[in-house]
């Protein structure tokens, strides 16, 4: 493993030449290309993994070697397209090669020169991309559309390389169109996305999950045993008439099937179906003519399947459908359902003022070029959406009112909220997509932001106001990944002080330039006029995390003047931990949230100080260069040991706040002993002491970072307890007379009856490694024994 360091040469020559700020960001952006990758791929550079994907297929095929022998460039020429395509698809080293072109992939990327046969693109590769009825889910999308959804979902995870799964893609692909609008039917590229089918337990391929449920499927593989299985997990709620009292006005509409002479009436499987596709827009309803023969005559039907718009159901009313086909039963139903209303102008801008000043109900507004009636899934969206009014609008008539609006994709869902405010929707255009995320939006405090909002100052660096600003593309793999966290973070913020907001860059294009976004996605805390970008983990719990740190900032800012008064010139049992960086850093901004959490881990701790020197301030390039920073991280400790001014350096390969904390522990003054073999003997198992003694091994890395914390035993039980340590690859003897097998192991030696006489040498196994149950759970046990030898 390479440890990365950004040098000050490069920056030092480029200040010479422009001015520091502006060119601190052209740096990242300025890209040399030998060749593009997205013109080798034929793709724009907004291109999903999908469509990289697509596009490499449809080159593959063609460009492979096995199709051009007589072609002695072709191999050549099929690396390029396999480099390009094995970068692109890959979220991070996409946008390294975004930001810095092939140089950015120098010390990451080694691949790209190893390919299949032509057979394997033609009839293995993206196996499922071009199945509309199966929907191919990633990591970035998982969690919203599958876990926090409640939707039914039966997804087939698999590999490109798997024999069985191939066997599997016909039955399956028939699963998916029996099944079209009843579940929802997904599939899992394992070979592309291993991190989410290890999170989700999956050990082989093909395997079959029904969720939310969980529920692993193992039968027979063919079509007709899968969808038996899928429909067990449907609620199924139709009902069986025989008169007309039986009727409910529940205010939907009925769809009835008459058994009867002379005809078919559906089946179970197909009432089973229509009861989930329609679920709260219709009732759905049998009816057996051979033992309800009046009712049958009431309505004049003998056999066949009618659709009655109202909730009262009788003669001559029911518009006959003549397919037995559930899907195609449904499409028939949606089309009669009422559509949703379409917006003027007048009725558009009322709605939007009223928002503004939060005096109006949620909209979710659908707009669309041309006529967007055609869109039959989302007449199930009132149905869905109870609380939440919903309108179209037709941008080719209403063409300044959507450019007003900064809406420029079609079709596009904007939730406008009671709160004010309102947002984008970017995920994929079904009724349950976008049913989810209104539903989710309107409780949500994140807004799509527009120039508008910054030039009036309401957000953004002059705004009086905090605001979290996640400035991204849509186009960008981490941006989608980042965004349904950042909503999640938006969503569980403990207060009222700060703001969320994203700027879609690829609309508000000048807005990002003004504000020197080069990148994407750029997140940044607005602190009334202080900027801080996150450049932590794509998680809600670690976007939190920094906000707290932001707002209570746990680490020390050192300037000069602090350095000398309280670094060189230190009390002697004092400590300092300084990490000298520079803001443009990558590798310093990767260090940046340990560094946060190591100043936190000491906070408790007396004496201990940890503090950071931004190098690229121009206040204190001077003062960097004075103490010999050349290279960015640079961790230094400056302890009691050091002498004045002087420094023990970082050198190790693990960056993390464990093992920084680890590494600062051994420069502390310890109650801990070092125990050798004859140690062992003499001062342990023939003493009345008690003892607590951790076993471990230099290259453990778990032995480590328990390290700190047995110090802090030591410390607790200090006058009661003694502690000490074995080096099992220096004392194995010793190691293996104790019994131990794993590190670190932890023992407990109670003490000899007598002075002199020995006791266990396997002592009493401590399993529960917490600093806290450790002194805790001793100090009842040497208080107890004391007790019991008081009574004696």
């Amino acid at each position: 493993m390479q440890i990365l360091l950004c040098t000050d040469h490069d920056m030092l020559m480029i200040k010479r030449l422009f001015t520091s700020v502006f060119i601190l960001y052209i740096c990242v952006l300025t890209v040399t290309l030998a060749e593009d990758y997205y013109e080798l791929l034929g793709i724009q550079r907004s291109a999903n993994t999908k469509e990289i994907r697509q596009a490499f297929k449809k080159l593959a095929v063609t460009m492979h070697p096995d199709k051009n022998q007589d072609d002695p460039e072709a191999h050549d020429n099929f690396l390029k397209i396999n480099r390009a395509y094995e970068v692109l698809k890959d979220e991070d080293l996409r946008k390294k090669y975004d930001m810095h072109g092939e140089e950015g992939l120098k010390d990451d990327f080694h691949g790209g020169n190893r390919y299949e046969s032509w057979k394997f693109y033609q009839e293995e590769f993206g196996l499922y991309d071009d199945d509309k009825e199966i929907i191919t889910l990633s990591k970035s999308d998982f969690e919203q559309s599958v876990e926090e959804s409640g939707d039914t979902w039966f997804i087939n995870y698999y590999s490109p390389h798997c024999g069985h799964c191939h066997d599997l893609a016909p039955a399956w692909r028939e699963v998916a169109q029996e099944l079209a609008g009843v579940i929802r039917i997904g599939a899992v590229n394992c070979g592309d996305d291993w991190n989410l089918c290890r999170m989700q337990g999956i050990r082989s391929y093909p395997t079959l999950v029904m969720y939310p449920v969980t529920e692993k499927y193992h039968g027979e593989r063919t079509t007709r045993k899968m969808v038996k299985f899928a429909l067990k997990s449907i609620e199924f709620d139709a009902y069986t008439l025989r008169s007309e009292e039986e009727i409910e006005d529940n205010g939907l509409p009925w769809l009835i099937s008459f058994c009867g002479d002379g005809g078919d009436c559906l089946s179970s499987t197909a009432t089973t179906k229509l009861s989930a596709i329609l679920t709260d827009l219709v009732n759905i309803a049998s009816v057996d003519c051979h033992k309800d023969e009046k009712f049958c005559e009431k309505l004049g039907i003998e056999h066949g399947t009618y659709y009655y718009p109202t909730t009262e159901v009788t003669k001559d009313e029911g518009k006959k459908i003549s397919s037995l086909n559930a899907q195609e039963i449904a499409h028939q139903v949606l089309s009669w359902l009422p559509d949703v209303d379409n917006l003027n102008t007048k009725t558009l801008k009322k709605i939007i003022n009223r928002l503004k000043t939060g005096q109006h109900h949620t909209w979710l507004i659908h707009f669309v070029e041309g006529d967007g009636s055609q869109d039959i899934e989302f007449r199930k969206l009132p149905a869905m959406l109870e609380g939440i009014k919903i309108g179209r609008v037709d941008c080719r008539k209403l063409r300044s009112e959507c450019n007003e609006l900064h809406v420029m994709k079609f079709p596009s869902f904007v939730v406008y909220k009671q709160t004010g405010g309102f947002e984008l929707y970017y995920g994929r255009a079904t009724a349950h997509d976008v049913s989810a995320f209104a539903k989710d939006s309107m409780t949500t405090k994140l807004e799509s932001l527009t120039p508008d909002d910054f030039q009036s100052h309401r957000v953004g660096p002059s705004s009086q106001s905090m605001w979290f600003i996640d400035f991204f593309a849509p186009w960008c793999p981490p941006c989608m990944r980042l965004l349904p966290e950042f909503r999640k973070a938006a969503r569980n913020y403990d207060g009222d002080d700060i703001g969320f907001g994203t700027v879609d860059c690829t609309v508000h294009n000048q807005l990002c330039q003004m504000y020197n976004i080069r990148s994407y996605p750029t997140t940044i805390l607005y602190n009334n006029t202080k900027p801080h970008q996150y450049s932590g983990h794509h998680s809600s719990s670690h976007i939190l995390e920094f906000i707290q740190d932001t707002l209570n900032p746990p680490v020390i800012i050192v300037t000069e003047a602090m350095f000398e008064e309280r670094v060189v010139n230190k009390k002697p049992d004092e400590i300092w931990l300084i990490d000298w960086f520079a803001h443009w850093c990558g590798p310093c901004q990767q260090l940046a949230p340990e560094w946060r959490r190591l100043a936190k881990m000491f906070k408790e701790t007396k004496n201990i100080y940890v503090g950071q020197v931004d190098c690229a301030d121009p206040n204190n390039q001077w003062f960097c260069q004075n103490n010999k920073v050349h290279s960015y991280p640079t961790v230094r400790l400056y302890s009691s040991g050091s002498g004045t001014g002087s420094f023990f350096a970082y050198n190790g390969w693990n960056r993390d706040a464990q093992s920084l904390r680890a590494w600062a522990f051994e420069f502390l003054p310890s109650k801990v002993k070092t125990i050798k073999h004859r140690d062992f003997f003499r001062d342990i198992i023939t003493s009345k002491t008690p003892w607590v003694i951790d076993y471990y091994a230099p290259w453990c890395g778990h032995c480590q970072v328990f390290k700190p914390e047995f110090v802090k035993i030591a410390e607790e039980l200090d006058g009661l307890v003694k502690a000490g340590t074995v080096n099992c690859d220096e004392e194995p003897a010793l190691c293996n007379k104790a019994g131990v097998r794993a590190y670190p192991t932890v023992k407990f030696y109670k003490g000899a009856r007598k002075e002199g006489m020995s006791q266990d040498t396997y002592g009493y196994d401590l399993e529960n490694l917490d600093a806290t149950y450790i002194t805790n759970f001793l100090k009842r046990k040497v208080q107890k024994q004391q007790q019991q030898h008081d009574e004696l």
